[in-house]
């Protein structure tokens, strides 16, 4: 029981720290504040953390901690000073734990969730020569440094992974660097990234010689709306969808919503599909933050009513259900 537990904290990535985005730089901190030449001179700073609860201890020259944040161009705008550093920093300079939201050619955008506090946007840009494909909406460790007044991504490594092998329980992946995504290399139907070249055609579909037209003796196909009722292919649930704006009421008949545990008015349930269902109690307070998030939704979903009030969002991927969950509960 115990081993299934473990190996089901794995798959939904429980084991996934809180995002955090940390910054490593040398400087001083004093009582006029911490001052550091690498630091644009447009840059504020506070001083927050350790540093501000005991300052006795981390004042003086050394390499400090900084939570960083920037502009929507990646230049750094504001950094909070957290603590020195006792022994001498080793590894990147930069380094992110975050969701991916958003990836171009010249940038990411990545949600960063703080231990405390409410969550924010950092911009890194694309150091030179880093230009591998990333999946959006996945959570990524990222490492990089400051440069020209920029945060920059040199590579990066699937979170999930990344923890595991912090904890000594699988070796280090690949990190994602160049061009190069390891971890995307043999899983076909992805699309390439924006400015990239699709991938070149095999030999042997090069070499298949072209469907040839239809005859004129074949009979045409009739239309979809010729065709008798009942011919096409029937519906997996016999629940009907409603789909706004295309019906302002849901529609009768829809059955009833699978049953949540006793004394729950909101959460997920299922097997496949999944549902998120939302009893009458629940919707005046939730139900205009789910309508709200829905366009950002990554995956196929379908929105339900059912004659009892409920209401319900079904998707087929259970991990992107869980992370818009965890969005649609922070507000």
């Amino acid at each position: 029981m115990e081993e299934a537990r473990e190996e089901r904290k794995e798959k939904t990535g429980a084991r996934h720290p809180a995002h955090q985005a940390t910054l490593f730089l040398e400087g001083r901190l004093g009582k006029e504040g911490f001052q550091s030449p690498r630091l644009p001179r447009e840059c504020r700073v506070a001083v927050a953390g350790y540093a501000l609860s005991q300052p006795e201890e981390h004042r003086g020259e050394g390499v400090f901690t900084l939570w960083p944040r920037t502009d929507e161009e990646g230049r750094l705008t504001e950094v909070q000073v957290a603590l020195k550093l006792k022994r001498p920093m080793e590894g990147p300079e930069l380094v992110v734990h975050g969701i991916l939201l958003h990836a171009d050619g010249r940038r990411f955008v990545v949600l960063v969730q703080p231990k405390s506090g409410e969550a924010f946007r950092l911009v890194l840009g694309r150091a030179r020569g880093f230009t591998a494909f990333l999946e959006p909406r996945k959570a990524y460790r990222f490492e990089g440094a400051l440069r020209g007044g920029r945060l920059l991504a040199e590579r990066a490594f699937p979170l999930g992974k990344w923890v595991l092998a912090r904890k000594g329980e699988r070796p280090l992946p690949e990190p994602i660097e160049g061009d190069r995504n390891p971890h995307l290399e043999g899983r076909r139907g992805k699309e390439p990234a924006p400015g990239e070249a699709k991938p070149k055609e095999r030999p042997e579909e090069a070499q298949r010689p072209a469907p040839a037209p239809p005859g004129p003796e074949g009979p045409p196909k009739p239309p979809k709306e010729a065709r008798p009722p009942g011919e096409g292919r029937p519906r997996r649930d016999p629940v009907r969808v409603w789909r706004a704006p295309e019906e302002e009421e849901a529609p009768g008949g829809l059955g009833l919503p699978p049953p949540l545990p006793k004394g729950q008015v909101m959460g997920l349930v299922g097997e496949g599909p999944y549902y998120l269902v939302l009893r009458p109690e629940a919707l005046a307070l939730w139900w205009p933050k789910v309508e709200r998030l829905l366009p950002e939704f990554p995956r196929k979903y379908e929105v339900r009513w059912y004659p009892d009030g409920s209401r319900a969002v079904v998707a087929w991927d259970l991990e992107a259900l869980k992370v818009w969950y965890k969005r649609v509960l922070r507000g």
